[in-house]
This record gives C-alpha cells, sequence and structure tokens, in this order.
C-alpha cells in the first residue's frame, strides 16, 4: 500500500467501505497508483481543488479500480468523472434497462445473482433498488441508507430489475434521491432503529413480498456503534472547499466531522475527480455552531 506525503495533492477518485472502516480513495496521478484513506477515527484535514482529473476504471468481473492509464484532465462543466476510454473499458450503466446499447462486461455483470432492496433514509422516504450478490451491502453503504430490508434474490440482473420496477411503481416507494435530500435528512430528521424497522415492516406488509429478511441497521459501519442524534449534527455554511476536524464516521458520501463536541457534515461526493490536498492531523478550518431548531415531533 502506497502511503501520500502530507499535503500531497492526489484526485478524490471515490469513498467506500471495507469490513472494518469507511475510506476515500485516492489517485495520485503521479505514481498512477490508488490509496484506500480510511477516515473514521482519524484527524484531518481536505481542500478541493479546480482542476479535475478522470477517476480512472472499475472492472466488473475483479472489482478491480485502477488509476486512468492517460491521466485525462477533464473540463469543469464535464458531466462525467471518467474519460470515455475508462468509460468504455468499464461499461457498466446502472439503468441498463433505459440503455440503448449494453455492453459486453455489463451483459456478463447482469448475469450474476442479484438482491432486490429496500433502503430507509426517513419514515417519509424508502428506496429500493437492486445489487449484485458479489458485492454484499456494500452498495447500501456507498448510498448511505441509514437501514435496509432486502426483499429479494435472484439467478440474474433481469429478474431482480422486475421486481425493483414493481416497488418503484408503489406509492411511498422511491427509486432515486438527491444527495442534497440525504444530507437534509441526516441533519434534520432524528433516526430511530424501532421507527426505522417499522416503516420497511409496513412497506413489506403492504406489498406481500414474502420472504423479505430482517432489517439490517447499518450505522454500526458508518460509526462503529449507534449514529449520532440528528441534534447534534449540522451543515456548516461557507466552507465549499475546505473541511476537516476528527472524522466520527462517514454515511455515504458524507463525512462527518468532530469540532467542538458538534458533529458536521460534509458531503464530498460531489468532491469527486476534482484535485484535492490531504493534510494529515491538521484542522484546517473552524466551523462555527449555528443555532438548532428543535424539533417537537
Amino acid at each position: 500500500m502506497m502511503r501520500l506525503e502530507n499535503g500531497r495533492t492526489v484526485v478524490l477518485a471515490g469513498h467506500g467501505y471495507s469490513n472494518t472502516d469507511p475510506y476515500l480513495l485516492l489517485n495520485d496521478i503521479e505514481e498512477g497508483t490508488q490509496y484506500r484513506f480510511a477516515v473514521r477515527g482519524k484527524t484531518f484535514s481536505i481542500r478541493k481543488g479546480t482542476r479535475r482529473r478522470c477517476i480512472g476504471r472499475f472492472n466488473l468481473e475483479t472489482r478491480e479500480r485502477t488509476v486512468c492509464p492517460l491521466g485525462v484532465a477533464l473540463l469543469a462543466d464535464a458531466k462525467d468523472a471518467m474519460c470515455p476510454a475508462c468509460m468504455e473499458a468499464t461499461g457498466f450503466n446502472p439503468s441498463f434497462y433505459y440503455a440503448d446499447f449494453v455492453s459486453p462486461q455489463q451483459r456478463m455483470y447482469n448475469l450474476t445473482p442479484h438482491f432486490v432492496y429496500l433502503a430507509y433514509f426517513s419514515p417519509q422516504h424508502v428506496k429500493a433498488g437492486i445489487s449484485s450478490q458479489t458485492r454484499g451491502i456494500e452498495r447500501l453503504l456507498e448510498q448511505g441508507a441509514r437501514a435496509a430490508r432486502v426483499v429479494g434474490r435472484f439467478e440474474d440482473a433481469y429478474a431482480a430489475r422486475e421486481l425493483e420496477a414493481m416497488l418503484c411503481a408503489q406509492p411511498g416507494v422511491l427509486e432515486t434521491m438527491r444527495a442534497s435530500k440525504k444530507v437534509e435528512l441526516l441533519a434534520g430528521t432524528r433516526y430511530d432503529v424501532a421507527e426505522a424497522r417499522s416503516a420497511l415492516d409496513a412497506v413489506v406488509e403492504r406489498l406481500g413480498l414474502e420472504g423479505a429478511e430482517p432489517v439490517q441497521d447499518l450505522s454500526p459501519y458508518y460509526f462503529g456503534g449507534p449514529s449520532p442524534d440528528c441534534h447534534a449534527l449540522q451543515v456548516p455554511v461557507g466552507f465549499d472547499d475546505v473541511c476537516g476536524g476528527l472524522c466520527t464516521g462517514m454515511i455515504g458520501g458524507c463525512l462527518v466531522f468532530e469540532q467542538g463536541g458538534m458533529n458536521y457534515i460534509v458531503s464530498v461526493k460531489e468532491w469527486e475527480s476534482y484535485e484535492v490536498e490531504l493534510l494529515e492531523d491538521e484542522v484546517a478550518c473552524e466551523y462555527e455552531l449555528e443555532p438548532q431548531q428543535i424539533a417537537l415531533f
């Protein structure tokens, strides 16, 4: 494993979850290597630059990620985080059922066993989705679900998609959720395991989803234990290109930093493909505590 020098400029290529820790994926363009920076329990800061680079490619068969071999620079307003060559080499489209063309890699991937899940974000925000069983619950963690329930396992993605489409056609079940809405819910809606279980159970019962598996509380993967109360979480204002503090956890693409006894949520998902400066054991910004509006219910 490579070791980054403090303050070195790298590219934020994504985020993920190992068996023990959430991490940021960093590309060292100079060295052509990648580094998983485990975040929980560390004090560090990240400064976001203005230049963008291709985040590299992903092998659907081996699940290995590699740095873009061409080191392609991206335009500031580029829609995709990959260059055309890496997109073609990866060949993955999560919305393959709407695509005019499906790559050979995607067709092989679609033939692997898949499962259908219900992901809980709040009592009013339950989302359906599918994932390859080779990924375990990684997909759920990457998108920041607070709790989840697997409601069906299938031999391939096509059969799984049939159930997913049926679920998304039902009232009260979402197919997509904006990253900004997830951040809003983290800081504005309490999370209670019993409440999440009740909401997911209600959907399963209403739709007659026989064989649904037990509800999973995903907090331990994010925080190593229970989630902090929403009244102890804030979104810092006025810090668009720097974040830092003692990282107490990560939910989806949101880092949670502790400063002065308060936890601050910083979504770095939008920073993906940008050059960033990582400063270990350093806090490069000081957040101001905003007045909290206490919810009555």
